[in-house]
């Protein structure tokens, strides 16, 4: 088995910017890092066996989040900086890596903004544009082909105070959104792996998981309750996701129904962060400890073996890929 670990921010002044809003209690949202934060994808191998893992190379790229791999077209991901001054463009984008390590696709949008996630649907690319609170699907041409709009559907109020309205006509690759400014910061969205005329979202500072129809738009709530959640995924279960203020990953039913709490860092850490959690194919979970710069394998007898991804690589996506698919040598 192969899978890739995507890095947004590998460099040290990125580090320090986390400590002073994180551990010294000064996140507040509205603060943006306005250095080069780094990024890099690092391919791995599995052996099959807890903790069989090795890395098999990797590729810096700028600050790439979320991924998606597809057998037969390659490593969907997002790349590129954000705007982080007022006017000054940023250039986030969607790109494609094949097998053989070549980009051969691009899309860019002006409604790009602090995107997040990346999955390949039966008809383009969706993706989460955290800093317009909103989900857009756009086909391989960059043609927008679907929508869904947070502060059209009941949440308008911006997370520093305050009703927000966007405007779909302007290139928002020029304006900077810091959290403050966003009223959901949905991070993560995947069409649901049991019906297809679903979408999932997790909205991150509602704490809550929805199911919005893609034909009517209604916005349905399945999970509340959640702290600072990513990555919702299929399980063979029903569903996962990392609740990550709580350092854990949860598992649930076909019917939204918890089913499993699975730890994802030491109980001991200060600073609790559940980045992201896959299933392997070997009845084990790798999960993302990214505050305390880890990648943990547990098995479902509670063992576990760790690697080190060594600071400042902060952990934000863990994605598999075929046995074929490799770097650009």
């Amino acid at each position: 088995m192969k899978f890739v670990v995507s890095y947004p921010q590998t460099n040290w002044d990125y580090a320090k910017f986390r400590l002073n809003r994180i551990i010294r209690g000064k996140d507040k949202s509205n603060d943006v890092f306005k250095g080069l934060p780094g990024g890099k994808l690092q391919l791995f191998e599995h052996d099959g066996t807890l903790g069989g893992i090795k890395s098999l190379g990797e590729l810096e790229l700028t600050k790439p989040f979320g991924m998606h791999y597809i057998a037969g077209e390659g490593l969907y991901f997002i790349t590129g900086l954000p705007c982080a001054e007022e006017g000054v463009a940023g250039d986030e984008h969607i790109v494609r890596m094949n097998d053989q390590g070549e980009i051969d696709l691009e899309i860019r949008s002006p409604l790009l903004t602090q995107v997040r996630s990346l999955r390949r649907t039966e008809k383009g690319i969706l993706v989460t544009s955290s800093g317009v609170d909103a989900l857009l699907e756009f086909d391989l041409d960059g043609n927008l082909i679907w929508s869904w709009w947070g502060t059209e559907h009941g949440y308008d109020q911006a997370y520093g105070g305050g009703t927000r309205v966007i405007d779909k006509n302007i290139d928002h690759r020029l304006k900077n959104y810091p959290g403050r400014l966003q009223t959901t910061h949905l991070n993560s969205a995947i069409v649901d792996p049991y019906d297809s005329s679903k979408v999932l979202t997790i909205l991150f500072y509602q704490g809550k998981l929805a199911r919005i129809d893609r034909e009517t738009l209604q916005t349905d709530i399945v999970i509340s309750n959640l702290n600072g959640a990513h990555h919702i995924r299929p399980h063979s279960g029903g569903y996962m996701l990392s609740n990550s203020r709580k350092g854990e990953v949860l598992l649930f039913d076909k019917n939204f129904q918890l089913t499993e709490r699975i730890p994802g860092t030491n109980p001991y850490f200060p600073v609790k962060w559940v980045q992201d959690a896959i299933e392997t194919p070997f009845g084990t979970h790798l999960i993302g400890d990214c505050n305390a710069f880890k990648l943990r394998e547990r098995d479902k007898n509670g063992k576990e073996k760790t690697i080190n991804t060594h600071m400042p690589n902060r952990l934000f996506q863990i994605e598999p890929v075929a046995d074929s698919f490799h770097f650009p040598k």
